[in-house]
């Protein structure tokens, strides 16, 4: 059958009067609409649209026949040809005008039964047509590569992050649990963190220890008092205990940023167990950044006495790293000449968002004798001067005591604030000084 006769069919069983009708059933409370299709003395069965219900005939109040939609919808089926496609077809869309979904889709699905390339139906059914052939939204989601993770087409990588992220919020909470409120005797909350992470943490464990220690020591820079310094060392313990290049990351930005003396020193301490070069580099690569013109010239007040700190403390780190590698850079910090305005003629401030890192790329660095190094990759902002500290009156003249002790320690020798002969020594000695 052709598909103008079967909606010349459609149209004329909506025209004219019908011999099949629906039951509409008056309960004593509301109503039911659809066909009765068993009769009991305890029970009355009615096909509805959404299915068959069991009524109490004692509930009953009347029973008014009527012709409606699913009724019309059984006689249009019963009279379309079971192998014709369009008439399925074109029955389908009668139902989906009717709001009878179900209905319609069992004559879309009748109708690529007979016809598996009807379009048509297929995009009615939610069929795409991809690759030369008909699929599912599922299937073609899978075929583009994207998988379905809690009710979302996404990538595998998107899955496997959110997996992760998930993991290691739940491994924070736990570990934060374990430290309580962060003071007390550092090994009692390093044994309470071991407990929690287990012999053999796995690696979401310690990537969330990883992130409890960034947060914490952002938390205390903002903090109007410390509180979490033993909570702190005790994260640095426990992370050393498991290095790798996201940890001694971590632990070089905390040798630096954070507010406590101990906790510095903590991390230095990890750090030069790692007797790796890539440490030096990235301290080294600090004293090249903060003597370097944006902070000399170009900085304002505040950035000006952040540079101070971070070359005070890059130095420390670097005498008790106790690489030799170190000596031109620490020549080179052991005093700089800062560029300050006339008063009220200030250099605008820099843009400076506390406590948030930033990608800087990574720099090689050379030296006067050409000697290089890889600076690091990440440069964070806030180098541990708090919200409330306030600048005390400038000199601009910077004589870095920490760099002179590291140079004297490294060396041997004294040549007081003569940049040019610590390096002449160095150029003549470092032959000896690197394997």
């Amino acid at each position: 059958m052709c598909m103008r006769p079967i909606r010349l069919l459609v149209l004329a069983m909506i025209l004219v009067p019908w011999s099949a009708e629906a039951d509409i059933i008056h309960l004593k409370r509301g109503k039911v609409e659809g066909i009765i299709v068993e009769r009991a003395p305890d029970r009355l069965v009615v096909k509805t649209k959404v299915g068959k219900v069991t009524l109490d005939p004692a509930d009953v109040v009347r029973i008014e026949h009527k012709a409606t939609p699913l009724s019309l919808y059984h006689e249009m089926s019963a009279k379309t040809d079971a192998k014709d496609a369009a008439g399925h077809f074109a029955l389908g869309l009668w139902c989906t005008e009717q709001k009878l979904f179900r209905e319609a889709r069992q004559e879309f699905e009748k109708t690529i039964a007979l016809d598996p390339d009807h379009k048509g139906a297929r995009e009615r059914l939610g069929y795409v047509y991809r690759d030369g052939k008909w699929m599912t939204k599922a299937e073609a989601k899978r075929a583009s590569g994207l998988v379905l993770h809690e009710g979302k087409w996404v990538t595998a990588e998107e899955r496997d992050a959110s997996v992760q992220r998930k993991a290691s919020a739940a491994w924070q909470r736990r570990i934060r649990k374990a430290i309580g409120k962060g003071t007390g005797d550092p090994e009692r909350i390093i044994a309470r963190i071991h407990t929690v992470l287990g012999r053999k943490p796995e690696a979401a464990a310690i990537h969330a220890a990883r992130l409890v220690l960034r947060d914490m020591v952002a938390e205390a820079l903002e903090a109007k008092r410390d509180r979490t310094e033993d909570a702190r060392i005790a994260l640095v313990e426990v992370l050393a205990e498991h290095p790798s290049a996201e940890a001694s990351g971590l632990l070089q930005r905390a040798a630096v940023q954070d507010g406590h003396e101990l906790v510095r020193a903590a991390a230095i301490r990890a750090l030069a167990k790692q007797k790796s070069v890539d440490n030096t580099a990235f301290f080294v690569g600090l004293i090249e950044r903060f003597t370097g013109e944006r902070y000399r010239v170009q900085g304002n007040k505040r950035t000006r006495i952040v540079a101070r700190r971070v070359l005070r403390r890059a130095a420390i780190a670097l005498a008790q790293l106790d690489d030799a590698r170190a000596i031109p850079a620490l020549a080179k910090a052991l005093f700089v000449r800062f560029h300050i305005p006339e008063q009220g003629n200030d250099l605008p401030p820099m843009t400076m968002s506390l406590a948030n890192p930033r990608s800087a790329g990574s720099t090689v660095v050379t030296d006067s004798h050409g000697n290089q190094m890889v600076m690091p990759v990440q440069e964070q902002t806030n180098w541990g001067l708090t919200n409330t500290e306030q600048p005390a009156v400038e000199d601009g003249f910077f004589f870095n005591e920490s760099a002179y002790s590291a140079l004297r320690k490294l060396t041997g020798q004294d040549f007081s604030t003569d940049k040019s002969a610590w390096l002449a020594w160095w150029h003549k000695n470092k032959h000896n000084l690197i394997d």
